[in-house]
């Protein structure tokens, strides 16, 4: 997963980024968590983007969230079914984004 994060480029994704990341090799799925709307700088054109995202490999479940870069919140196993392991990540991803919880950010990972 480090391979991902560090194709990441360093500001949070578009929507549509994230879902071209879906027919990346590495992935199974890619999900934004949470949206919001913004201007790109070099056309002053309206986008959607994701500050917070799950990223998911045959065999784990990786919640991140960018904040001076792309920081990992939640990594959890898939299994057979990985609907607990996305549901956790989902949860640790919105509480990374609420104000006052960035500071925890490494602990969550432990």
């Amino acid at each position: 997963m480090a391979d991902v994060l560090d194709s990441l480029p360093d500001r949070p994704l578009t929507t549509t980024e994230v879902a071209a990341l879906n027919d990346a090799d590495a992935l199974d799925l890619a999900l934004p968590v949470e949206t919001e709307e913004a201007v790109r700088t070099e056309d002053d054109e309206p986008v959607e983007i994701a500050t917070g995202v799950i990223l998911a490999t045959p065999g784990r479940v990786t919640g991140v969230v960018h904040d001076d870069g792309w920081t990992v919140v939640a990594a959890e196993p898939a299994g057979d079914d990985r609907t607990d392991a996305l549901v956790a990540c989902e949860d640790a991803v919105e509480d990374a984004l609420k104000p006052g919880e960035r500071a925890d950010l490494d602990e969550r990972t432990d």
